[in-house]
């Protein structure tokens, strides 16, 4: 057994420093912040002219007042120099605190408009998604985004003013000096490519480990009843240790080159520092420089290969949310396959009449349900039955547009369910699902999941309705209660119910049940059974049954088999028959008799 790896912790290999066409549509969410973007890029040149000053007042203070010892002006060059480091500090705070800012704001936009984004996707979407890489998306990839704009493009920017307004500075003071300074850059910008490129290499493995970790923490969570029930933990520990010791010599080996590559720019600067000194003191012997020229060289030197060695972590920056953009994008491009269509068509008057009419639907090529004709008058109470894999579920989802057929069309009371809004459709079809899925939040809220028309009338009385107001009333804080994470803190006949609640606090015209009451034990199914016949009053119902003695008093049974329905009639009917519903029935009744006898 080994970890689970889904391809999107292999990280993308974006080729290009900068895509255009990826950052000019980037641009469009920072546009509404353009006051911010004007305030950034005005402090660059202040703050490449404030750093550049500083070594020019140093040589100032050196040549005429130092060597000389004339102190008349000493003082005012002194308050002068201490204003600009005061400046700077100022300056570059306010370019942390707006850079921030401005990708926080960015980022949050680009968040928002992912998740409402996924929240109108199509259910089917997510079935062929992993829900890590849909994660990955809306948190990772948006703080590369962040990053980039916090510490990247401004940065890039700043630092390449900064080396540019440098190498101007340095000329005008001594072009022999300046060249000096140049013999070193070839070295300098060579050995700071080639570090940065086996370090780049290196944090990909290592967020490719931390994704495999990631991973394998997730299944140890989801996975914990059946790894402590086959005895696993000793190897899955193994592999995780496996895992972990091969992210710590990544990372060993990252800090190391990070270091190496601060000795590297220190040594080199100190070499260069060494050369400037040689040279520059037969310069000063001949009178071609002073002294204050080569202090303020050293000092140039200090500030430009600071920003050289940060340039390569900006590029890398660039690089990493240019990634996450394409994906971001690319995200927002897909389109849901299932959403409102421009028709404006009255709506009938409800009755609640469905028919499908020569469906067809199938995942990709393969067919699941094939020329399905049927229809269910209002009121009926409609039971589907067959063998795993015969359709019956995706057939009940064709209704409330869950899934679409790929041919043929389903009605309500005459109408195309393609032509209802989906919001209108959806409060319309009530479904309670085999498992009722239980959201971080309180009773109250998992039961009106935020809807505004319920309120705390309409809860009890869907509590009461239910029978779940018994064991709601039993707890501490009542529907204020606090139910932990997919509600584990409630047995699964408690959960059941209170998916029962939500549909009395809904109250849909059409009920769909899928299995409701498979997963709970017999004492909360005779509980839940009450429910479900108080819930199916005076609704149309689609239910889908395992145990077939519930369903005998249906008005009419379908039974499917491979996508086709084969039978359809009362049970009795069906019973006479001798099909295939008969055998199914004698089958699980010999069963049932089996496992009491025993």
């Amino acid at each position: 057994m080994t970890p689970a790896v889904h391809a999107d912790t292999e990280e993308t290999r974006f080729g290009r420093f900068m895509d255009w066409r990826l950052f000019a549509r980037f641009l469009s969410y920072a546009a509404p912040y353009r006051r911010l973007i004007v305030a950034a890029l005005a402090l660059l040149p202040l703050s490449a002219l404030v750093q550049m000053t500083q070594p020019f007042l140093i040589k100032q203070a050196v040549d005429q007042h130092l060597t000389t010892g004339v102190m008349e002006g000493f003082p005012l060059l002194l308050t002068l120099f201490s204003l600009l480091v005061g400046l700077q500090f100022v300056i570059g705070y306010i370019q942390s605190f707006t850079n921030t800012l401005l990708g926080q704001r960015v980022v949050r936009d680009i968040r928002n408009h992912l998740f409402s984004h996924l929240v109108a996707m199509d259910a089917g979407y997510f079935n062929r998604q992993a829900s890590g890489r849909l994660t990955n998306r809306v948190v990772n990839d948006t703080e590369a985004v962040s990053q980039m704009v916090s510490s990247g493009l401004v940065n890039l920017v700043s630092d390449f003013l900064l080396l540019v307004g440098i190498g101007v500075s340095m000329t005008l003071l001594s072009p022999s000096l300046s060249m000096v300074t140049l013999l070193a850059m070839p070295v300098l910008i060579i050995g700071t490519v080639l570090i940065t490129r086996r370090m780049r290499l290196i944090q990909r493995q290592g967020r490719i480990l931390q994704g495999r970790m990631a991973g394998q923490m997730t299944e140890e969570v989801e996975g914990a009843e059946v790894l402590r029930l086959f005895r696993c933990q000793q190897h899955r520990r193994h592999l995780f240790e496996t895992i972990n010791r091969e992210h710590f010599r990544t990372v060993l080996d990252s800090n190391f080159l990070e270091a190496f590559q601060f000795s590297f720019i220190e040594a080199a600067s100190t070499i260069t520092i060494a050369l400037l000194f040689w040279y520059g003191a037969g310069m000063v012997d001949q009178g071609e420089t002073t002294i204050g020229t080569i202090i303020a060289f050293i000092d140039y030197i200090r500030r430009i290969f600071f920003p050289i060695r940060d340039l390569s972590g900006k590029f890398t920056t660039m690089q990493a949310a240019m990634t996450a953009l394409e994906r971001i994008f690319n995200l927002l491009d897909t389109q849901p396959a299932i959403r409102d269509q421009s028709v404006t068509a009255p709506l009938p008057v409800f009755r609640g009449e469905i028919r499908f009419e020569d469906c067809d639907f199938g995942y990709g090529d393969a067919l699941v349900l094939q020329h399905i004709n049927a229809t269910i008058t209002p009121g009926e109470k409609v039971a589907i039955v067959g063998p795993t894999g015969a359709g019956k579920t995706s057939l009940v989802k064709l209704i409330n547009r869950i899934h679409e057929p790929t041919r043929g069309e389903v009605f309500i009371d005459g109408l195309p369910v393609r032509q209802y809004p989906l919001r209108t459709l959806r409060r319309m079809v009530g479904m309670v699902q085999q498992e009722t899925f239980i959201f971080s939040g309180t009773i109250a809220q998992n039961i009106h999941l935020d809807d505004p028309a319920i309120g705390p009338r309409e809860l009890h009385d869907a509590a009461v309705q239910s029978g779940a107001i018994t064991f709601i009333e039993r707890l501490p804080m009542g529907m204020e209660t606090v139910l932990s994470e997919r509600g584990g803190n409630l047995s699964a006949g408690e959960r059941q119910l209170l998916g029962i609640t939500r549909m009395f606090a809904f109250n849909p015209a059409i009920l769909v049940m899928d299995e409701a009451t498979s997963s709970v034990d017999t004492l909360s199914e005779q509980i839940i059974q009450t429910a479900l016949k108080r819930l199916l009053q005076h609704r149309t119902a689609l239910i889908i049954a395992h145990r077939l003695p519930d369903i005998r008093h249906v008005d009419r049974i379908l039974v499917l088999v491979r996508g086709r329905i084969v039978e359809s009639g009362t049970h009795e009917t069906l019973i006479e028959k001798k099909g295939v519903y008969s055998r199914l029935y004698a089958l699980q009744f010999r069963e049932e008799t089996a496992s009491m006898m025993d």
